[in-house]
């Protein structure tokens, strides 16, 4: 009987721990519930007293992850610090600075280890840059590799070829041998022999036939090459030419505007009383002409003799195969226009037009008053002989000018 009263006493005594073991945990789940509520509140009231601006309530961080620059403003996505150390929640928050000096600031109010700012975070057009650099990169890689694969399939076809070779070789030795002994071997041997010309007959039609696809291939790629490489630098050869000549000429009209503004302060200084200072400028504006036309000769038969070159190399390819005609009619056609951009520098160099007008019309005008205003026939002849340099009367215009000159004189003596 008491030991009943025992064994129910311990049991109803284990019901007990058992009920208050169960009621614990129910208060321990009501208490962790209520702690969440109140993180979500205090979360809430966080967010809505969030401000762009970090002052002294915004609460320490503990690391700042990104940093972006907008303008001349500075975002960083900041990981705030807990109070707690045993809370394993994270809270992000974005913020706004004006300078560096301003992040370190805020950097700075950390507790413990000094918080790493990260870099500036690439613009979409960095990325974008780094992207093309990052695929251009793969592109070489692997343009490497198939190279070294092409190379080391090369290889391994040469090893092949000189592994076949060696064994026919010592087929043929082998029946040879065999040969000098046997006559039935000697039948053999010559079966296999000819079996071994016939594999090498084919192999050798199979090899004739992959070189003849490979030479059609580089034929083709010779007359591609031929039609747009050689048209390419023979342009690029003739331009630097023409630019060469094209400076020539802005240097001579520079030198011809500085004469002619010379001559223009001494017309409006003196009248034209000085022939000598007319007679000298003429002269230099002559010799300076004349180089000028020099110039344009040499370059004129510099084009004669590439063009009867040209003509040459195209005569000798007509009988040469289709690739070498091809090239010569683009030759050909290249050097046309070469022709043409030489004849239009050597009219522009001909002409001598000066780029400053006003110069020149103000300079004609000025003539042009003396010469009506003048009472001087010494002085008129003077400037008739500076309005001919200037609007580049020929040798027998002049000349016709000063025979009715002479004329007019004489009528009236």
């Amino acid at each position: 009987m008491e030991m009943l009263l025992a064994k129910k006493s311990a049991k109803i005594q284990e019901l007990e721990e058992t009920r208050s073991i169960d009621n614990s945990k129910h208060e321990i789940a009501e208490k962790d519930a209520t702690i969440e509520q109140l993180r979500e509140q205090a979360t809430k009231s966080t967010r809505s007293n969030h401000s762009w601006r970090p002052d002294a309530g915004t609460r320490d961080p503990k690391r700042i992850l990104h940093k972006v620059a907008y303008g001349k403003t500075l975002w960083c996505l900041v990981e705030y610090a807990n109070e707690n150390d045993m809370d394993d929640t994270k809270d992000y928050a974005w913020h706004s600075f004006d300078s560096d000096e301003e992040v370190r600031a805020y950097a700075n109010r950390a507790s413990g280890e000094p918080i790493v700012l990260p870099e500036l975070s690439l613009t979409p057009y960095e990325s974008e840059r780094a992207k093309k650099d990052l695929k251009d990169e793969i592109d070489r890689v692997q343009e490497e590799f198939r190279r070294y694969r092409v190379r080391a399939e090369i290889t391994r076809k040469q090893k092949d070829a000189e592994i076949r070779k060696m064994s026919a070789s010592a087929v043929a030795r082998q029946a040879e041998q065999i040969s000098e002994t046997d006559v039935s071997n000697e039948l053999q041997s010559a079966r296999v022999q000819i079996r071994r010309l016939t594999k090498a007959q084919t192999e050798t039609e199979e090899r004739e036939l992959e070189w003849r696809r490979k030479f059609e291939k580089l034929m083709k790629d010779y007359e591609k090459l031929s039609g747009t490489m050689g048209e390419t630098v023979l342009a690029t050869e003739w331009r630097e030419r023409y630019e060469q000549v094209v400076r020539e000429k802005d240097e001579m009209e520079k030198k011809i505007d500085d004469l002619r503004i010379l001559a223009n302060s001494h017309g409006s200084g003196n009248g034209f009383s000085n022939g000598s200072d007319l007679q000298l400028l003429r002269q230099e504006f002559a010799q300076y002409r004349k180089r000028a036309l020099n110039a344009v000769e040499q370059k004129e038969k510099e084009l004669n003799e590439m063009q009867a070159q040209y003509q040459q190399h195209d005569i000798l390819g007509s009988s040469g195969p289709p690739s070498n005609r091809t090239a010569s009619r683009n030759n050909g056609i290249s050097t046309a226009s070469l022709r043409r951009m030489s004849n239009e520098s050597t009219s522009s160099l001909s002409g001598f037009d000066p780029p400053n007008a006003t110069t020149t019309n103000e300079y004609l005008k000025n003539i042009v008053y003396k010469y009506m205003t003048s009472d001087q026939d010494e002085g008129k002849e003077h400037m008739e002989t500076a309005i001919a340099t200037v609007l580049n009367f020929s040798a027998a215009e002049v000349t016709a000018v000063q025979e009715k000159r002479k004329q007019a004189q004489g009528w009236f003596w």
